[in-house]
């Protein structure tokens, strides 16, 4: 699945250039000068489709985010409508389009992870603002949908869980590239974390158990 539709013009070529670089050297040490030189173009081409350096990383988290949340969308919407969605239905739908897909074979999925990562361990208002717009709506309403494949679920406890599950499909991702596979590793292969399939399989039983596990004594409903 390509990123974009089309990644001949000259925004596209920034904005993949881009995304290659700031996965690689990060947000604040990245230069622009280093992402016009990989898109073949000046710097005044990239105040021309974007404004600033900030604008690029705005634009450079939604393209790579907005596919995959509709994604996301789209598999709890092919729920039947005459019935609740299951716990599993819901968990798959919610992490199984960004472990498929950053098995891509471009590999561009992949660093979507990476950008994700970064923004949160070194918070910017930039990044910030791209999180939040493209997450926080799709939060909530997979909030609303674990609640409703598992009614005894509080709403505080729904949120705390989404939050765990959203931690462990980006950590089993990331341990997942190929310059890392720990977890391939230290399990002497006996986990392949090579398989997408496996991955999702694995997420779905461990995140749906415990998003039906009692909550801890004293939390309200």
């Amino acid at each position: 699945m390509n990123l974009l539709d089309d990644d001949t013009s000259t925004r596209s070529r920034i904005v993949l250039a881009a995304l290659r670089i700031f996965a690689t050297r990060g947000f604040e040490a990245a230069s622009l000068r280093e992402i016009t030189s990989a898109a073949q173009v000046n710097i005044a081409a990239i105040h021309y489709h974007f404004g600033s350096k900030d604008a690029l990383v705005q634009e450079v988290l939604r393209v790579v985010s907005e596919p995959i949340n509709r994604m996301r969308r789209e598999a709890l919407a092919r729920v039947p409508a005459h019935r609740e969605p299951t716990m599993e239905e819901v968990v798959e739908a919610l992490i199984a389009p960004p472990v498929r897909l950053s098995f891509d074979a471009t590999g561009e999925w992949r660093l979507l992870i990476r950008l994700l990562i970064q923004a949160r361990a070194v918070p910017r208002a930039s990044t910030n603002a791209a999180i939040f717009e493209q997450y926080d709506a799709l939060a909530a309403d997979f909030v609303d949908a674990l609640m409703a494949a598992q009614p005894s679920l509080g709403r505080e406890e729904a949120y705390w869980r989404y939050a765990f599950a959203i931690g462990a499909m980006m950590y089993i991702v990331s341990d997942a590239d190929e310059t890392y596979h720990r977890l391939h590793r230290i399990s002497g292969g006996l986990c392949d974390t090579d398989d997408p399939e496996r991955i999702v399989a694995q997420l779905v039983a461990f995140i749906a158990a415990g998003m039906r596990a009692a909550a801890p004594a004293g939390t309200p409903l």
